[in-house]
């Protein structure tokens, strides 16, 4: 192949990987869930819920954050080590958000069953991940199902992932430019 051919080529791939979202092939999934104010007492919002543990390429324990708010939104601004979850929340709180999409959800509540439902990073639009479980108390709760949804189709599976809560009075604003 010569040079002339192979830089056609690239143009070629990058033109087309470029404008994928423009040509409807990578579109972001939207939410099911409806928007539904809290006023329940199933979870506690004056802090943050941590659980999931994964381990990063260095060996690190890393925690999934969870951030209620009574307006049903929820953060899942991403993951911790468990010392530096509180500097994480300050963070967090302290940076600009509002336009990420994929930190934003929705959760709903009815009475112990908790679904909890999110937008995710890809690079070919966002997926939509939706987590149920049971809450177990105002500071416990246990998912136990995942669903995934994106532009190839549907993926469901069974997980065991508990999360518990940390009373915190630093939280980031729940405003966002996707969840009105």
């Amino acid at each position: 192949m010569n040079m002339k051919t192979m830089y056609i080529l690239l143009l070629t791939i990058l033109t087309a990987c470029s404008s994928c979202k423009e040509m409807d092939i990578c579109k972001d999934e939207s939410l099911t869930l409806n928007k539904v104010e809290f006023t329940g007492n199933q979870l506690r919002t004056d802090g943050f819920y941590y659980g999931y543990v994964n381990t990063d390429f260095q060996g690190t324990e890393l925690y999934e954050v969870f951030i209620f708010y009574k307006n049903g939104v929820i953060m899942l601004p991403g993951t911790s080590e468990f010392e530096k979850m509180e500097s994480y929340i300050i963070t967090i709180a302290n940076s600009n958000h509002q336009n990420t999409k994929f930190v934003w959800g929705l959760y709903n509540i009815d009475v112990k069953k908790l679904s909890v439902e999110h937008w995710t990073a890809s690079q070919c639009g966002h997926p939509v991940l939706l987590r149920s479980g049971d809450i177990l108390n105002d500071t416990t709760f246990v998912l136990k199902k995942e669903i995934t949804r994106n532009s190839q189709g549907t993926k469901e599976l069974d997980i065991n992932q508990e999360f518990h809560f940390r009373h915190f009075d630093i939280k980031p604003d729940s405003t966002n430019n996707f969840i009105k």
